[in-house]
């Protein structure tokens, strides 16, 4: 079985966040002086890869011993962002595909862990130099979203989830407040920071393996924070799929169409794309290409509202649905009214869609395909 160490390594003298203790590492007996050899240790308690508890930013919150063992292990959710500008804002926007945290059982099984968000800066190739200190941070309404998809461990291969170098948050230098922290600490959450190896997780889910982590702390009790040996081990096919897919019922498809064709009615962006599998693809005849996931679709949606675009009017008609075990294909014909610009302009559509719906895992439904194309004249 393949193992992904994600973990620095603790050396004297590595690189700590600005007024942390030193490290600091030495023989304090040895077998040629006293028949066996320990070391003393002197860290910090973030010191390397390491786990934050709610109480690291909040008094009264709790310390590590004091949370579920579940919360440190799971299976990762990993977004890209090693695009995102040195010192710059991982934002909302960036964050929108990330799937709900949910339990990590494909049957239900509440004993199972939820996933773990893992944030892929590419920070950790500046591991040890100055530029290490000017990395992605997670801007307040990113935070947010994580929380509110469920989300109660975050790791990433960064310093941390705010800025370290002074005025790369407008205000919040490093020695300032800490709002990601705040916002992520105070519903729960752990954050994990200085990860390394992040690639390796990232091409075993590009290469459609789930993968589970590992981050447990050292046990301290009522510690704001621990080292941690983070691993991470590709899941087996077996492990992937556990169970048969239950059969969508027509009740259900008429619901959940119901509730994306309403939430598209109202430009409602969160509740629309909530909708959507993160690898969902569409095909819209305005459109010159295949949009090849949910991302890439929400990128196009901002477009849109970025140049004043709402829906202002939603009709379905002609609606028909067909069953197919734990997938569905809803057809219907749809009319909409849109405004196009800032300045008030309209445009109509009359339209013949076709949406694919699938049980996912936890359960729910998403819709895995859309195709909109042009009604006859």
């Amino acid at each position: 079985m393949t193992w992904f160490d994600l973990s620095v390594p603790l050396r004297t003298g590595m690189p700590v966040y600005p007024g942390d203790p030193e490290v600091r590492i030495a023989a304090a007996l040895t077998v040629e002086a006293d028949g066996a050899n320990v070391l003393s240790l002197g860290l910090g308690s973030h010191s390397g890869t390491h786990a934050d508890a709610p109480l690291h930013v909040g008094e009264g919150w709790a310390a590590l011993d004091e949370l579920p063992l579940s919360l440190f292990g799971g299976v990762a959710e990993i977004v890209d962002v090693r695009d995102v500008a040195r010192g710059g804002a991982i934002t909302a926007a960036q964050l929108a595909g990330i799937a709900p945290a949910g339990s990590g059982g494909a049957s239900g099984d509440q004993d199972k862990p939820a996933k773990i968000l893992l944030l892929h800066t590419g920070s950790a190739a500046a591991w040890g130099t100055e530029e290490y200190l000017k990395h992605p941070w997670l801007e307040e309404a990113a935070a947010q979203l994580i929380v509110d998809r469920g989300y109660r461990a975050v790791g990433l291969d960064a310093l941390s989830v705010d800025p370290s170098s002074p005025g790369a948050s407008d205000g919040n230098p490093a020695g300032g407040d800490f709002p990601a922290h705040a916002i992520l600490a105070g519903n729960g959450c752990i954050i994990v920071e200085n990860l390394t190896g992040l690639e390796q997780v990232q091409r075993a889910r590009d290469a459609g393996s789930d993968v589970e982590l590992f981050l447990f702390p050292l046990h301290i009790p009522g510690a704001d924070g621990a080292p941690i040996r983070a691993v991470a081990r590709p899941l087996p096919a077996a492990e992937l799929r556990p169970a048969a897919l239950r059969a969508l019922s027509r009740e259900e498809v008429q619901d959940a169409a119901d509730r994306l064709v309403a939430a598209f009615a109202a430009t409602d962006t969160e509740a629309y794309f909530a909708a959507f599998s993160p690898q969902a693809t569409f095909i819209f005849h305005p459109e010159a290409q295949r949009l090849g996931s949910r991302s890439a679709y929400r990128t196009l949606w901002d477009s849109w509202l970025a140049g004043g675009w709402r829906v202002l009017e939603c009709r379905s008609s002609e609606q028909d649905i067909q069953l197919l075990g734990a997938t569905a294909v809803f057809s219907h014909r749809v009319a909409t009214t849109v405004q196009i610009d800032r300045d008030g302009g309209r445009d109509t559509s009359d339209e013949r869609e076709t949406i694919i719906f699938s049980r996912a895992p936890d359960g729910g439904i998403v819709c895995v395909h859309e195709h909109l194309s042009a009604c006859p004249q």
